[in-house]
């Protein structure tokens, strides 16, 4: 697709090659030693770059190559037919987050590939061990393996002792949001999915430990933002992904085709209630004080902090008064935190 950034993938493309990606059993090698972590990773969230970060750390410092063990959908998609759990993060990033952690291997693997019927048993034995060579394995505290996820961390423990590995388990990161200093939110996938959907992004970021994004190719729109004042670059929202709660939020958006520029900015996410009957869920970018032709680009949208929700004005020049009032408080936003 000539539209999608030729620079990022480039950089895609070397920086995952220093870590070396299996997609089925068949085709791993054989391996060193190993420490492996096991999960789903979705997200990368604080949580899951502890356990990665211990795994990479423990095995170097004993000699190892660190592993992670993931899925390429969610299991209870699989399961269901259908998609129940949306993604938090592209399966590029997650490729490219996990480089950067300085993974060695990567195991991504279709979970309907016999793994829902896999005993925790042959789990244990028949991968971590005859496959992946694992030393020592780390987990989170509520991770589930094995047929009908009857195998939990304390399974894994008991197997590790009958097989020769060491197991770690993690206990969960818990943090205190800018938002609600006062609660300690315990770090999870699920939750920051609720939180981007309720459109407190401001907490997922906390959580996540970088800001939500979204990414697309840039569509041909009706140009009622030039009309307005306030031209959008716009792309769907890529059904895969979480959606964020309908609504304007300040963001900073990257220019894929300008090297990955990034610019501050103000985002529409939703339906176009004013202008449009209700279809594909838009992702709509004004970026501040910049001008250009952003037609056959690609952007990266990342989400700061929501300013209102979605409202269905009663004409035209309500919403041209209401964008330029959220234009300016984007503006003060990137202000004082320059």
């Amino acid at each position: 697709d000539p539209r999608v950034n030729r620079y990022f993938l480039e950089y895609l493309i070397w920086y995952t090659s220093l870590m070396q990606i299996y997609t089925d059993t068949k085709s791993i090698p054989e391996l060193p030693r190993t420490s492996v972590a096991l999960g789903f990773f979705d997200g990368l969230h604080l949580g899951h770059r502890a356990l990665i970060a211990r795994c990479v750390d423990g095995a170097a410092r004993h000699g190892r190559q660190s592993a992670v063990f993931t899925f390429r959908e969610h299991p209870r998609n699989v399961l269901s037919g259908k998609r129940l759990v949306s993604r938090l993060l592209s399966p590029d990033d997650k490729r490219l987050l996990l480089a950067e952690l300085g993974v060695a291997y990567l195991f991504e693997l279709d979970f309907a590939a016999g793994f829902h019927t896999m005993p925790p048993e042959s789990f244990a034995r028949d991968l971590l061990v005859e496959k992946f060579h694992a030393s020592s394995v780390l987990c989170g505290f509520n991770f589930r393996f094995g047929a009908g996820a009857s195998g939990d961390a304390d399974t894994l423990i008991g197997l590790g002792e009958t097989y020769g590995f060491k197991t770690f388990v993690l206990d969960p990161v818990r943090i205190r949001t800018e938002v609600d200093e006062a609660t300690a939110l315990t770090v999870s996938s699920t939750l920051i999915r609720e939180k981007i959907r309720s459109g407190d992004t401001q907490a997922a970021a906390a959580m996540l430990g970088r800001p939500y994004r979204l990414s697309g190719a840039i569509a041909p729109g009706k140009k009622l933002g030039h009309t307005l004042g306030f031209p959008t670059a716009n792309f769907p929202l890529d059904p895969a992904m979480t959606p964020p709660a309908p609504g304007v939020y300040v963001t900073r958006t990257a220019i894929a085709g300008a090297g990955g520029s990034a610019h501050a900015s103000v985002t529409n996410v939703g339906y176009n209630p004013t202008t449009d009957a209700p279809h594909a869920v838009m992702v709509e970018t004004h970026l501040l004080d910049w001008s250009g032709d952003l037609y056959g680009q690609s952007l990266c949208v990342e989400f700061h902090k929501m300013l209102r929700p979605e409202i269905k004005f009663d004409n035209l020049e309500s919403l041209k008064t209401a964008i330029a009032e959220n234009a300016a408080e984007a503006r003060r936003y990137w202000y004082l935190r320059s």
